[in-house]
């Protein structure tokens, strides 16, 4: 044996010495630390809760200004044709217990372009709609202050150029009794707990109401005008005045549905995310895209509700 291999044996290994794994390259294009890539699960997390928050604003806005005032013209649809047939058969209601959201008049005032069949009621589900008569006052067309409330902004918005109503215009309203012209008098904004605006004050006038802010419910925008001509006869009013119907406030019964709906949302959201991971988006899109519009386009119908009805 020579003296280089009897040395090699003798020789123990060096404690420093690096292992092949040391020795490899690091990934090529990523010289970060092992904790710098790791992915920060909190700030991705607020990332994507507020990319879902703002993309349910926006959905929202498109509900506001877009979609319900499709859904307002298909109910007027509805109740013109509905109305139209009763007014040609004589059974269209003028008195007594009326359902709410039945149709009672036709509206139409030129000067602004509005022309809307008014319903039974001015709570915000019946206000969904179209114009509607507050529950307590005489029908239109009758002795008295007949009072009918109007949305400014959603579901087409009927009400929001009543302010620009001037002395003197015209408003034509016809009922089961017939048609009624009415003159405007005043056009003014009230404080939210002025209630003078529903008080029989010994004529026959019409009073239309809405919010004062295409945005808020701080007052109301309040239109009068007189009657031209006499009245007809009065009839039974069914009630009396509907403290909930008076435009500034929404439907407490309206908050259970839309929180059931708002789960009902929140679970299929998570659901569609939890697939999403497992499925292609083509498919995930397919499946959960009509879910969850339908869902969320119900919760705003159950959150508009609970809105000022006058909104």
């Amino acid at each position: 044996m020579n003296d280089t291999t009897t040395l090699a044996k003798l020789s123990p290994p060096a404690a420093d010495a690096p292992s092949t794994d040391a020795l490899a390259p690091a990934p090529a294009g990523d010289s970060r630390p092992a904790t710098a890539r790791r992915p920060n699960a909190i700030g991705t997390v607020a990332m994507r809760g507020t990319q879902l928050f703002a993309g349910a604003v926006l959905a929202f806005v498109v509900f506001a200004f877009a979609l319900s005032c499709l859904a307002h013209a298909r109910s007027q649809v509805g109740l013109e044709r509905q109305f139209r047939s009763e007014l040609a058969s004589s059974s269209a209601p003028v008195g007594g217990n009326i359902p709410t959201g039945a149709p009672i008049a036709m509206l139409q005032i030129p000067t602004i372009g509005v022309t809307e069949t008014v319903v039974e009621g001015s709570r915000s589900g019946q206000l969904r709609s179209g114009p509607g008569h507050v529950l307590g006052t005489p029908l239109p067309g009758q002795p008295g202050n007949a009072v009918v409330a109007g949305r400014r902004t959603l579901y087409g918005g009927p009400f929001r150029r009543i302010g620009s109503l001037r002395t003197g215009d015209l408003i034509h309203v016809t009922t089961g009794e017939g048609r009624a012209t009415y003159r405007v008098t005043v056009v003014a904004k009230l404080a939210a707990d002025d209630g003078s605006f529903v008080q029989n004050r010994g004529d026959n006038r019409l009073t239309l109401f809405t919010t004062d802010s295409a945005l808020a419910a701080s007052g109301r925008l309040v239109a009068t005008a007189m009657l031209r001509g006499s009245p007809y006869p009065p009839t039974t009013i069914a009630g009396t005045l509907d403290a909930d119907g008076l435009g500034l406030t929404g439907q407490r019964d309206a908050v259970p549905n839309m929180l059931v709906w708002l789960e009902l949302l929140a679970g299929s959201g998570l659901l569609a995310a939890y697939v999403a991971s497992r499925w292609t988006a083509p498919r995930v899109w397919l499946l959960f895209a009509p879910v969850v519009a339908l869902t969320m386009w119900l919760f705003f119908e159950s959150f508009v509700r609970v809105l000022p009805a006058t909104l």
